[in-house]
């Protein structure tokens, strides 16, 4: 069994290396180990309070609406997401701003120690993302978080997240097919997979999906002795609000404004706006006043990037996090609605072990130009001229990029040639797009949101 060989982790650049080593062990299912660790650490995860996050899609966006909205109610919020899209840290925030480099390094620190003890007791460590969740909980714990919203790596019986005991809620989003060799072939089997945050009689909200993937919830709930709450799609009415973002209509709720952009955040709204009635319905936490006005404020003050982010005007450029098959047709069924008679110039980079070819056989025959690309010194990325031959079978015009600046500046030229009505969409792995982002700001001459 491999284990880190680093054993000074002080500082954020060394607590930054350690994490980076700790990818290299790649992914154990299980919860002996995040057990076990967070039991050197004393357990902090039971002194907080968790609303848990499951699904394929949509877990991100409809998590910081969350947090948004009970931030807004005055609540001290956490919120944890994987995989981090812009760094090494940010996927830990605290009432909207990312953990500081100093409590981030201390937090690594803390656990890195108690990662030896493990080691030393079992002869194995934990990887990365049980190390990343004990972080989670210890840094929360730290800024006496009201509660914590938590979004699952992976699954959910399984996944390092589900140790936590105290669920305000459970929440399962769009379930579709992703990570088939850990959560299995059918979509019953995943979304079983996904329906193991259901630990105890807490109450449990979902996106209505299809009717398998309801009825191993409703199973699961009867098992568990929850109730189960379901946000109906059918009920949402959108209208895009320019220049970004949307108007949703829900259920009692009308009128309220998400500056994110896509048909999807309106299933994805519904969700969080469900999740906070009931809530407020049950008085889950007491101490919270979860009125109308604190919602549509905190939903309009989302920040949330590559979900369909327009990062740039000229050229017009929209990056989107799409990397499978169910994301893929929401992100061309909000292309056709958005950019309507528009030519599209698609940069996409993926994983080997995703579904490229259903999600370039989606994407890429609406394009008139694509341009493959990958993210640099990643094991898991698809070679770009691999994703080029197979998306040649899509669309003609298809050029594999030598880097990711390339692919930019490649797809900036063909915008030029292509004239009005033109758009840049840049989606797949976050890998890649966070890079691709940064090239982008700095050909606009632009530094970005600060927060990101």
């Amino acid at each position: 069994m491999e284990h880190l060989t680093l054993n000074d982790v002080s500082g954020f650049e060394a607590a930054s290396a350690y994490m980076e080593e700790a990818a290299a062990l790649g992914s154990r299912p299980g919860l002996e180990r995040i057990r076990a660790l967070c039991s050197f650490l004393g357990d902090p995860q039971d002194d907080l309070s968790f609303i848990h996050i499951a699904g394929t899609n949509g877990k991100g966006s409809t998590g910081v609406m969350i947090a948004s909205a009970l931030h807004a109610c005055g609540l001290c919020t956490g919120m944890y997401y994987s995989p981090a899209v812009c760094g090494i840290k940010d996927h830990y925030m605290t009432d909207g701003a990312i953990i500081s480099d100093e409590d981030y390094a201390s937090a690594v620190s803390t656990v890195a120690a108690a990662n030896k003890k493990l080691t030393e007791s079992i002869g194995e460590g934990a990887t990365q993302f049980e190390l990343e969740t004990a972080v989670a909980f210890l840094y929360f714990k730290s800024k006496n978080c009201d509660v914590v919203v938590l979004e699952t790596g992976m699954g959910g019986t399984e996944d390092a997240t589900n140790i936590v005991r105290n669920k305000i809620c459970a929440v399962i989003t769009s379930v579709s097919y992703d990570h088939m060799q850990y959560l299995g072939n059918t979509i019953s089997e995943i979304a079983s997979a996904k329906a193991g945050i259901i630990t105890s009689d807490h109450p449990v909200i979902m996106l209505g999906s299809s009717p398998e993937v309801i009825e191993v919830v409703k199973n699961r709930c009867r098992e568990t002795g929850s109730e189960l709450y379901i946000a109906d799609p059918v009920k949402i009415k959108m209208t895009h609000d320019l220049p970004a973002g949307e108007i949703i209509d829900y259920d009692k709720f009308a009128s309220v404004r998400i500056p994110l952009s896509g048909r999807f955040q309106g299933e994805n709204a519904a969700v969080a706006l469900t999740v906070l009635d009931v809530i407020r319905k049950r008085g889950l936490i007491p101490k919270a006043d979860i009125s109308d006005n604190a919602i549509r404020t905190g939903l309009a003050e989302v920040i949330w990037p590559f979900r369909f982010e327009r990062i740039s005007e000229d050229p017009l450029v929209m990056i989107d996090g799409a990397h499978n098959a169910d994301a893929a047709r929401k992100l061309r069924q909000t292309i056709e609605e958005r950019f309507d008679g528009y030519t599209i110039i698609l940069v996409i980079g993926m994983f080997r072990d995703k579904e490229y070819d259903k999600v370039l056989g989606t994407l890429a025959t609406m394009a008139g130009t694509v341009i493959t690309t990958e993210a640099p010194g990643n094991p898991r990325a698809l070679p770009a001229k691999d994703l080029a031959k197979a998306a040649s079978i899509y669309c003609t015009d298809t050029v594999a990029a030598g880097s990711v600046s390339d692919a930019y500046d490649i797809a900036s030229a063909a915008y030029k040639t292509a004239g009005e009505k033109s758009v840049i969409i840049a989606c797949g792995s976050f890998a890649y797009l966070a890079e691709f982002r940064k090239w982008a700001e700095v050909q606009a001459g632009s530094s970005g949101r600060k927060e990101w």
